[in-house]
């Protein structure tokens, strides 16, 4: 097992290595922080409107439902854990093919949007400073080159619609809304300025945290206090008119869907944070795990690897549970709505999830770095065909968020935009063999990779990173949760599987960069040419 305790990064921390990530910028000559002579180097991008594709495809709808840090086996149809009951998903997933071996390329959040947005690979990682609190390599807005899903539906006729409360998308600068022809944002999660906090320093002890758990948490994570100030005034806000963010999300998708059934074909995209932490769900989900909880709420649990007392672990597993049944319930609020305006029988209807979080294996929370494991980067991906043709079939074999795009597309009957990298893999469906034997990810400056036989990961830049880390192996035969560290007996699999990761960041080098700008050289013509 990995030291865990050499690893003691805060909430942020892994996140917001500001000075390495700079140092790294500068390195490569990125602009944001390279020299003025190498930012004018770098001419703006050019954008090419998606291909017209009015009059082509089936016409059917597409419904991507996409929540936040929810695990894969909190489903039935990917085994379960035992914990988390989602009784509305379970009953939907019998309608649904089910790929069994979903990964994403680049982590977290923005990262996994970016790809799932643009149907195209994102590693190896470049870094642009950015003006918010999150510093981390990937983490931007969309390239001005890039050719989104909503912009390609635009071109084939499609009404778009973005409808999401994740923070992290809505900041100023971040372009995620682009090419919808409506966007509604849902404010309050996390630290959105969406209150604004006192000066005075929140009630955390006791209510929230033993002092004993609350002085050793700051001792690793100092900003501790202001995060659950702003989290706490943004609570004290949205609970005045709802349960949970996520029923403020369902219903504006609820009512659009009421004002928008007939208008077809059209694309409508929920992006939900929650169960992303804090997990603080509703009482009467709470209840179904611990019943009339009292003493502390250890709604934020740790990034950093802090000793977790019983008690803790009881009942930070038990906000998890509630906050994911929480979203279990609203979003099937909305399929019961899809089927009350018989929107089955023309829709293809999608469940996914950009990643999961540890529940304290090997005496972790939450996810990071150096948690590139199952419980982590198993993904959900769940797909209702019209008909529910094709219901409880399993897809096995490796697919990778950059495929998700180009596989969608082609059950529209429609063409993935040219800047697309990821494959039409619907094949898997039919029983074809998956070509590849390996998937590689990232998250920051950590690399990792996975085959039917091992997971592994290894820092991709020690001086960039910031801190140490311990190379990881496990045998998923002999140990499929992915707890006990092999790495240091099994040389050769490290050597091999290092090679291949090394291999796949070489080849993308030049293509994972972009721009945020046009280039000034509009003449008159056809912007979009």
């Amino acid at each position: 097992m990995a030291d865990r305790h050499k690893n003691r990064l805060s909430r942020r921390g892994f996140l917001t290595h500001t000075s390495t990530a700079a140092g790294a910028a500068a390195a490569t000559g990125l602009t944001g922080c390279a020299p003025a002579e190498q930012a004018a180097a770098k001419p703006g991008g050019r954008w090419q409107k998606p291909p017209d594709q009015r009059g082509k495809g089936n016409r059917q709808n597409l419904i991507f439902l996409n929540v936040d840090t929810f695990r894969a086996d909190n489903l039935e149809a990917y085994g379960g854990n035992g914990l988390v009951k989602t009784p509305r998903l379970n009953k939907f997933a019998e309608d649904c093919v089910v790929f069994e071996d979903c990964y994403p390329e680049g982590l977290p959040t923005i990262p996994i949007r970016r790809v799932l947005m643009t149907g195209r690979r994102i590693l190896p990682y470049h870094y642009f400073h950015q003006h918010e609190p999150v510093q981390t390599p990937g983490w931007h807005e969309l390239y001005y080159e890039d050719q989104t899903v909503s912009e390609t539906l635009n071109e084939a006729g499609y009404y778009t619609a973005l409808i999401a409360d994740i923070p992290h998308m809505q900041r100023p600068g971040k372009n995620f809304h682009r090419g919808y022809k409506y966007y509604e944002w849902t404010r309050g999660h996390e630290v959105d300025y969406y209150e604004q906090a006192s000066h005075d320093e929140p009630e955390i002890v006791p209510a929230h945290y033993p002092q004993e758990y609350w002085d050793k948490w700051l001792e690793v994570d100092p900003g501790r206090p202001a995060f659950m100030k702003q989290y706490l005034a943004n609570r004290a806000r949205y609970e005045q008119e709802c349960e949970a963010i996520i029923e403020l999300t369902a219903k504006n998708v609820i009512g659009w869907l009421r004002r928008n059934s007939g208008k077809t074909p059209f694309f409508l995209h929920l992006e939900a944070f929650d169960p992303h932490e804090p997990w603080d769900p509703p009482k009467r989900f709470l209840d179904e795990y611990l019943p009339n909880a009292t003493g502390p709420t250890y709604w934020e649990p740790p990034y950093s690897d802090i000793d977790v007392p019983p008690a803790a672990m009881e009942r930070m597993r038990a906000n998890y549970a509630g906050e994911s049944m929480c979203v279990d319930y609203w979003l099937g609020e909305i399929l019961d709505t899809v089927e009350e305006l018989g929107l089955f029988d023309n829709s293809v209807v999608v469940f996914f999830s950009d990643h999961g979080a540890l529940l304290g294996e090997q005496g972790q929370f939450m996810k990071g770095p150096t948690k590139i494991r199952r419980q982590v980067i198993h993904n959900p991906f769940l797909v209702r065909l019209p008909g529910k043709e094709k219901a409880g079939a399993r897809a096995s074999g490796f697919i990778q968020h950059p495929d998700v795009m180009p596989t969608l597309f082609n059950l529209l009957e429609l063409d993935p935009p040219p800047r697309a990298t990821g494959e039409n893999l619907w094949g898997l469906v039919n029983g074809e063999a998956s070509a590849r034997d390996h998937l590689v990810q990232a998250y920051g400056w950590v690399g990792g990779v996975r085959t039917k036989d091992w997971q592994f990961s290894k820092i991709i830049d020690r001086e960039k990173l910031g801190y140490d880390f311990e190379t990881q192996l496990y045998d998923r035969a002999e140990d499929p949760d992915e707890l006990t560290n092999v790495a240091g007996n099994r040389p050769d699999v490290v050597a091999d599987l290092t090679a291949k990761m090394e291999a796949y960041l070489e080849s993308g080098k030049e293509l994972t960069l972009g721009s945020f700008h046009a280039r000034e050289d509009y003449d008159g013509g056809d912007p979009d040419a």
